[in-house]
């Protein structure tokens, strides 16, 4: 009877913890985090985090070593897997509000090789590309994204998307300069060349 007692109070005594650790990552705006940010809050050793964070009922494991809570966006989650790594392709331009396209899968460029993954039932994929091509991007709402003129970049650099690229191109909401200034920064001069012509006939039909 004695054992069962002290059962129930080392139970109560996790759930105790576990609500305190939640309402500390709400209390941060903290909504994805590594196993060695966990660690660091609970003060306790990876091994133990680990064993504390499967026991968390609102806490949830995107992939090894990363955690999420319902906070958090999928671009947030996304972006968190890998780094450096950031949201690109379609997904940004939609995240832009620059398409009308509505992707079941958000893309990630990074420089480092990873799996495709699941999250609450989107898909990430993730894009390996050379390390000089980890240019503009910027942190917007907790996840590191593309800015519109990088994503067209990546889209004809890339071959993905370009019926898209062109799309957003003749949207109004892109900068010229800054969209020929990253074709550039990506070594290929026949891109940067092909998005001149193109900017080129856009402006022409709007005349």
């Amino acid at each position: 009877m004695l054992a069962g007692t002290c059962l129930i109070y080392v139970f109560r005594c996790i759930a105790m913890k576990t609500e305190e650790f939640n309402r500390i990552l709400q209390t941060n705006g903290i909504s994805v985090f590594s196993l060695e940010d966990a660690s660091r809050i609970i003060g306790k050793p990876k091994h133990y985090t680990t064993v504390f964070l499967r026991r968390d009922r609102i806490v949830k494991r995107a992939a090894n070593g990363v955690y999420y809570t319902p906070d958090a966006s999928n671009y947030e989650i996304a972006s968190s897997i890998v780094e450096p790594s950031y949201v690109s392709l379609i997904s940004a331009l939609r995240f832009h509000n620059i398409t009308e396209q509505i992707p079941n899968t958000i893309y990630v460029l990074s420089s480092k090789r990873h799996s495709s993954i699941s999250i609450d039932g989107t898909r990430i994929e993730f894009v390996k590309v050379k390390p000089s091509l980890m240019y503009g991007y910027k942190k917007i709402d907790g996840a590191m994204m593309a800015e519109p003129e990088k994503a067209i970049v990546d889209m004809l650099y890339l071959g993905r998307f370009e019926e898209y690229a062109e799309e957003a191109m003749e949207s109004g909401a892109i900068s010229r300069e800054k969209l020929v200034g990253f074709a550039k920064l990506a070594g290929r001069r026949n891109l940067a060349k092909r998005i001149e012509k193109l900017l080129e006939k856009i402006e022409e039909r709007i005349q």
